[in-house]
């Protein structure tokens, strides 16, 4: 009994001279993109913190033209490895880099950090050849006299095989300014983009590509390379699978968006109307009477044929039971 007492008593005095216990706190880590360049407009980018290659709590941040292209996390204290990339970029044809050149950021309880990332230029491909790895960037055209750039929009569609799911990009160059925008094109965005923040101007297509098709197994035509913004720069293409060449086609954009279809039905043509020298359709809601025979004698002989059959028939039929009666 007193070893519990002696044990009772000390307890609060080992807790009286114990250093005080903290839990770990959260810092606050805001991530945004800087100078986007036009061709990465529509495309989001992607920041990963993380505590280590095998991290399983490491923090994804997508940056994209619905946040802004910044946005602010919470991650408790610990040193982060910082990368960037930019989504469906496996050949890093747009590396990116921090301002600051942060790679490990150390967060501590409360503080407040602030993470830019801006494009690092010219991937190694186009360093090392000259050119880009996708298309061929076509020869300026002089602008008309009063040519004024404003904001405008250009963007793309397809039509493509029954259930094609592929990303795309199709690529669209401003022939005034040499401005390349990069449309993405996703079965989830029925197979069209729009680039709301392109300058006015006469655009061309440059080309396009599923994204992974080193196989070129896709093909693609377009109805108009060059399109101007005054007459809606929509350029329709057509995806052909060459290992089936023969499957059915569909323009989801059209085909799926209700709202597409009723405008369509709403701006066709109306029906041409009837000719001033047709002779109207009968109004009345009753059945169309047909047409009688025509008046010819052979066929007014015909009609009356058997009734003289059946004259002739109980002519024989009386002369036969008044031979076969008895006789007087």
């Amino acid at each position: 009994m007193k070893r519990v007492l002696a044990i009772l008593l000390l307890v609060p005095f080992i807790m009286v001279l114990a250093p005080p216990c903290h839990a770990a706190g959260n810092g606050e880590v805001t991530v945004s993109l800087v100078d986007i360049p036009a061709e990465l407009q529509e495309r989001s980018v992607l920041i990963t913190l993380s505590s280590g290659p095998n991290d399983t709590d490491a923090v994804l941040v997508e940056l994209n033209g619905l946040n802004q292209y910044g946005q602010a996390v919470t991650l408790p204290e610990g040193t982060y490895y910082c990368n960037a990339a930019v989504q469906y970029d496996a050949l890093n044809d747009w590396p990116l880099r921090e301002v600051d050149g942060t790679t490990f950021l150390q967060v501590e309880s409360g503080g407040q950090y602030e993470l830019q990332y801006e494009f690092a230029g010219e991937s190694w491909f186009t360093e090392v050849t000259g050119q880009t790895r996708y298309y061929t960037p076509l020869p300026l055209l002089q602008p008309p006299a009063d040519y004024q750039p404003i904001t405008a929009q250009v963007s793309a569609y397809l039509t493509a095989p029954v259930g094609f799911s592929q990303h795309c990009i199709v690529y669209l160059q401003n022939l005034y300014s040499g401005t390349v925008y990069a449309l993405d094109v996703y079965e989830s965005n029925q197979l069209a983009a729009v680039c709301t923040e392109a300058d006015s101007g006469l655009y061309a297509l440059l080309s396009a590509r599923v994204v992974g098709d080193a196989t070129e197994r896709y093909q693609f035509e377009c109805e108009q390379n060059e399109l101007n913004t005054d007459d809606s720069a929509s350029f329709h293409l057509t995806v052909t699978d060459t290992k089936n060449p023969d499957a059915d086609l569909s323009t989801p954009s059209h085909d799926e968006n209700t709202t597409v279809q009723r405008a369509a039905a709403y701006n066709a043509p109306a029906a041409a109307a009837p000719s001033a020298t047709q002779t109207p359709e009968p109004a009345s809601s009753q059945p169309v009477q047909q047409s009688q025979k025509p008046a010819n004698p052979f066929w007014n002989v015909m009609d009356f044929l058997p009734i003289v059959f059946i004259g002739a028939g109980l002519f024989w039929f009386r002369r036969k039971n008044r031979r076969g009666g008895p006789k007087g």
